[in-house]
């Protein structure tokens, strides 16, 4: 029990966080959209004429929702966002070797329970924050792989991390600063392994270079000031993300902020100490620097950042600042935990030191308890009927990228039509509204539809010229019916909140180009192979943990 008491907290926080969450139903929020059956399309691998921002998590939900569906995977999901974090922070704290239990439990406690974590659950970002709880473990696995062991828990930490681009930043920079801060015989392949497993949206992104992101986006998407007294102490307290209506409960309460800067003060007085013990701090200082930078660069140089933005490829990924600030959190988190152990030498008694500072995290963010404001919706029984008519490459009506439905409360979320209704690749609005401006998208199909959408002419050869023969209807969501502005649609389903049409016409097949085909795919693969031998390697270690259990000589070192 002793060994494995360390487990029992991180499970605890899970619980308080996820409990709720777990009733029957989808919890939908922003960009965090599961349904039943997210069918395996080739679109979803990057080939599309769209700019691939989900690649290649799309592809693994709709693999993975095949084994239980789609709800199932959504509640694994939440699940696993704060316990992997958890116990990641757990077995790194251990391999660190900085301080007792107690301590290590206050570290766990403020990389499981953040305003980051708070705002980007509530964003929907749930690829992003399965990386992200997936960084104690690459830490972890690179310090071990200096001493030539523990390469399968490396790959399979960078594995997460590059189920979106911006994690797989994060994950090649922070473990290319650890494995390089103290090289050892095993430095420099492990990169170029990682590499591979951000193959698929790497080269996606490549093939898509031509594409341009609206310079305008910096600004909209820049950190805010969350009343810390401006940009730099909100995201050095770990929020400042661009959207307000995501920003936890009582986040700028007096209260909240007196709590929040005595962790922050903890945390920077930890790593000072840990860098007086061990110089390998500065191998997380360094990243933590780097995101800082790059959350700031969009408030401290709006005008510079916004011209590489729309004239450098690639540079639109780095626009939304703050969702890089994973290795700050790590490092603030270890920083929380150093000082937490000072303090339990100093002041007595130890245990009442050590469990005040594990519940600083959550009286400073009560409102993450439950989910941070997530909660259960249900889709509208019609839709199952109405995705059986839908035939062929369609576009949602009304032609918006996201949706306030009543069957989700009102909450704001990306049109999940695409996603329930595309057994075929559909072609999705990707132009956003963010403080009552539109913002340009990337997608030329989805630009010239909505072109011609706003022309006030018949938009049907349109339509059939990018694909297009059909068009799914959210009753609930208002505007103009589809059959008074586009002539000969033909109704094929129409129930209480969803209705079908058929356009007029033959829509013109849509090919991608074969090399763009052939490039992702070849990415595909090479990542896949990587990462089924790591497998192949962490089934022999579970095999052999099994019978070390059995023996009663398991421990967390192993």
């Amino acid at each position: 029990m002793r060994r494995i008491a360390p487990a029992i907290w991180p499970v605890l926080l899970t619980a308080v966080i996820t409990g709720p969450l777990l009733a029957p139903g989808f919890v939908v929020s922003y960009d965090m959209v599961f349904v039943p059956d997210l069918s395996v399309r080739l679109d979803l691998f990057g080939v599309s004429a769209a700019m691939p921002r989900a690649v290649p998590s799309d592809v693994v939900v709709a693999v993975l929702d095949e084994l239980g569906g789609g709800q199932l995977l959504n509640k694994a999901v939440l699940v696993a966002i704060p316990l992997l974090a958890g116990l990641g922070m757990t077995v790194l704290w251990r391999e660190l070797r900085l301080g007792g239990w107690p301590a290590g439990a206050a570290a766990t406690t403020l990389y499981v329970w953040n305003p980051f974590v708070a705002e980007r659950l509530r964003l929907g970002a749930w690829a992003l924050l399965l990386g992200y709880a997936a960084l104690p473990w690459l830490v972890r696995g690179a310090i071990r792989l200096r001493e030539g062991r523990g390469w399968a828990g490396f790959v399979l930490a960078s594995a997460l991390c590059a189920l979106t681009a911006s994690g797989g930043v994060v994950g090649l920079l922070v473990s290319g600063v650890v494995l390089r801060w103290r090289p050892g015989a095993y430095s420099r392949w492990p990169l170029g392994v990682a590499l591979l497993l951000n193959a698929p949206w790497l080269v996606a992104g490549i093939t898509h270079s031509g594409l341009a992101t609206d310079g305008a986006s910096v600004s909209a998407f820049a950190a805010r000031d969350e009343g810390y007294g401006g940009t730099l102490p909100t995201l050095l307290t770990l929020g400042g993300v661009w959207n307000a209506d995501v920003v936890p409960a009582g986040r700028g309460e007096p209260l909240t902020v007196v709590l929040v800067f005595a962790m922050l003060l903890m945390s920077l007085a930890g790593v000072w100490l840990w860098w007086r013990r061990d110089h390998f701090a500065g191998a997380l200082v360094v990243p933590a620097i780097v995101a800082l930078l790059i959350a700031l660069a969009g408030v401290v140089v709006p005008g510079l950042f916004a011209q590489v933005v729309q004239h450098v490829p690639g540079a639109g990924l780095f626009r939304d600042g703050q969702r890089y600030l994973a290795p700050l959190v790590l490092l603030e988190a270890i920083g929380f935990g150093v000082a937490t152990a000072w303090l339990q030498d100093h002041v007595r008694p130890k245990v009442v030191v050590g469990l005040t500072t594990a519940l600083l995290p959550v009286a400073a963010l009560p409102a993450l308890a439950g989910g941070a404001g997530l909660h259960v919706s249900h889709y509208p029984d019609d839709w199952r009927q109405a995705k059986q008519a839908v035939a062929g490459r369609f576009i949602p009506w009304p032609f918006e990228a996201y949706r306030a439905p009543s069957w989700n409360g009102y909450r704001p979320v990306l049109d999940p039509m695409p996603r329930y209704f595309g057994a075929q690749p559909s072609i999705v609005p990707d132009e956003l509204i963010v403080g009552g401006r539109r913002l340009g998208g990337e997608d030329p199909q989805a630009a010239d539809i909505a072109s011609a959408l706003r022309s006030g002419t018949d938009p049907a050869p349109v339509l059939l010229r990018n694909g297009v023969g059909w068009i799914v209807v959210d009753r609930a969501a208002g505007g103009p019916a589809p059959d008074t502005l586009i002539r000969g649609l033909t109704k094929r389903f129409e129930g209480p909140t969803v209705a079908v049409y058929q356009v007029a016409g033959t829509p013109i097949p849509q090919q991608p180009p074969v090399w763009r085909t052939v490039s992702v795919l070849l990415a595909w693969g090479v990542a896949v192979l990587t990462l089924l031998l790591a497998l192949v390697s962490v089934g022999r270690r579970c095999y052999s943990s099994v019978h070390l259990i059995g023996r009663g000589r398991f421990s967390w070192d192993r």
